[in-house]
């Protein structure tokens, strides 16, 4: 509890800094280079991993995610027979802005914290899958550990009744949201690449990039 407490007030910190220095203008939130790691951390008490979900290939930053400085902490769990299992905790600092220029007066700029945990099941050798426990109305997020690619994604499928919102009101649920891969999105990765792209272009989250 202290650990998530303690990280919880360095995202507000973090935050809060970067709402002065911006002017309250979203556009180009880049992640301090405290947060520079990359792809996924193991140790004996689970999996640790730390970066922003974004979509893989897609220039266009109107169909990116809102901006997410998200923590996920994957514990080792032991039920009463002495079965492991791994329970994950995904901690995001969400960011968006309405539409219109940046006015320090009349801020547009959000910010919020969301949590969610996943129970893990490894349905292939290297590969672990959890559905979010408290799923939406419209969809089911699905939280994917790849070992083998040190990578993590984030999916989505429809819940059972999002056919039936659809029909009582059309349009109530839409498109899925695309997968999302968890990336690297300080500046550091992009200097030490020598690349010229705004900071909310985020380079992927791999072992490569050290």
């Amino acid at each position: 509890m202290f650990i998530r407490d303690a990280f919880v007030a360095s995202l507000l910190g973090i935050f809060g800094y970067i709402s002065t220095a911006c002017a309250n203008s979203c556009a180009n939130v880049v992640v301090l280079g405290s947060f520079d790691e990359s792809g996924i951390q193991e140790s004996e008490f689970g999996i640790y991993a730390f970066g922003t979900f974004r979509i893989e290939g897609e220039g266009d930053e109107d169909k990116q995610p809102m901006f997410n400085l998200t923590k996920i902490n994957c514990e080792k769990q032991l039920d009463d027979i002495g079965k492991v299992s791994l329970e994950c905790k995904v901690t995001a600092a969400v960011v968006s802005a309405n539409e219109g220029k940046p006015d320090p007066d009349h801020p547009n700029c959000l910010i919020d914290l969301d949590f969610s945990e996943y129970s893990m099941k490894e349905l292939q050798k290297g590969v672990l899958t959890g559905v979010e426990n408290n799923t939406s109305a419209c969809h089911n997020t699905m939280l994917t550990i790849d070992r083998n690619a040190k990578r993590v994604y984030m999916s989505f499928t429809k819940t059972k009744d999002a056919d039936k919102y659809d029909k009582i009101r059309p349009g109530t649920c839409g498109m899925l949201p695309p997968t999302q891969v968890l990336m690297n999105c300080t500046a550091y990765p992009r200097i030490r690449k020598n690349l010229q792209t705004p900071p909310r272009y985020c380079d992927f989250s791999s072992s490569s990039d050290k």
